[in-house]
């Protein structure tokens, strides 16, 4: 009997809490995916600098982007492709999409410093759940460039998605160390032994469990390492941490059709905010109504 190989990439997602599917998106796509999103990534970067707070970011050197689908058609259907909905509905038993975000490992000269052996900011996305251990959550990374040892690629855990470590949360127990250059607790590398790199050419679509041990890898380059991040939590449980009232805000905010599909997947949750940067904040037309400066897009 001839075992689909979708049963193999699902088995692996199961049992080691990632998998790596290359080829996924062809050097035209991602001609076509690039712009949009490198110019909205500019666009919320500037905004952060000079006209307010952006919320649900990461710290540095990571760069959050969020709401990418409300500038991309391309990318509302990369996440509705057969492929990511085949997986992400499987796994999770049902699934709606928290979020599209760009999520970019800065270059740094103290990650240079640092160095390829440094600390990593070993950490899972939230805590665990009371009861059995069932999968909440999945991430679906499109790599826009490549994941590399050098520029800081994904470290995981293989596994460590199905148990509860020793001493409930190792964050609460063990307090990692602070280094320059980035904003999180690190953990040297050997405190988990059994971590492997996740190293795969861009194009490649990475499936992972977030529950699963892991951190950004140290980017040593003058490159930014840049991938797309399409969230999943699964439709039986409630989200932890909350994040956006993304469908709201799509209606609200986006700039490019919305496919009708992804709208009715997207999060919708009344009580969660439906701005993020310059979307949402202030519509355009109620700007111009007050005689108020609309926001500056930036162009790259």
């Amino acid at each position: 009997m001839t075992i689909p190989q979708f049963e193999r990439d699902l088995f692996c997602l199961q049992t080691a809490g990632f998998v790596v599917l290359p080829g996924f998106v062809s050097d035209d796509q991602l001609a076509t995916l690039l712009p949009p999103l490198s110019a909205f990534e500019a666009e919320v970067e500037h905004y952060a600098k000079t006209a307010g707070k952006v919320n649900f970011t990461h710290g540095w050197p990571l760069l959050t982007t969020r709401c990418a689908y409300c500038v991309s058609e391309e990318l509302q259907a990369l996440a509705m492709s057969q492929r990511v909905q085949a997986m992400a509905q499987t796994y999770l038993g049902g699934a709606v999409i928290r979020d599209c975000l760009l999520q970019t490992n800065m270059p740094d000269p103290r990650s240079q410093a640092r160095g390829l052996g440094g600390r990593l900011s070993y950490h899972r996305d939230t805590l665990w759940k009371d009861g059995p251990i069932l999968p909440s959550y999945l991430h679906a990374f499109i790599l826009l460039t490549d994941l590399t040892a050098e520029n800081g690629a994904t470290f995981v855990v293989p596994g460590s998605h199905r148990l509860r470590e020793p001493g409930y949360y190792f964050k609460h127990t063990e307090a990692g160390v602070r280094e320059e250059g980035i904003n999180y607790l690190v953990y040297d590398q050997s405190y988990f032994p059994s971590a492997v790199q996740i190293l795969a050419p861009r194009g490649s679509l990475v499936f992972l469990d977030p529950m699963a041990i892991h951190s950004q890898g140290i980017n040593v380059t003058e490159q930014r390492r840049t991938l797309v991040n399409i969230t999943f939590r699964a439709a039986s449980i409630v989200g932890n941490p909350p994040l956006l009232n993304a469908r709201k805000l799509a209606l609200e905010a986006a700039r490019v059709p919305l496919r009708p599909d992804f709208l009715a997947l997207l999060e919708d949750r009344a009580e969660l905010p439906a701005h993020f940067g310059p979307l949402g904040t202030v519509p355009e037309a109620q700007a111009e109504a007050a005689g108020q400066p609309v926001w500056e897009r930036v162009v790259v």
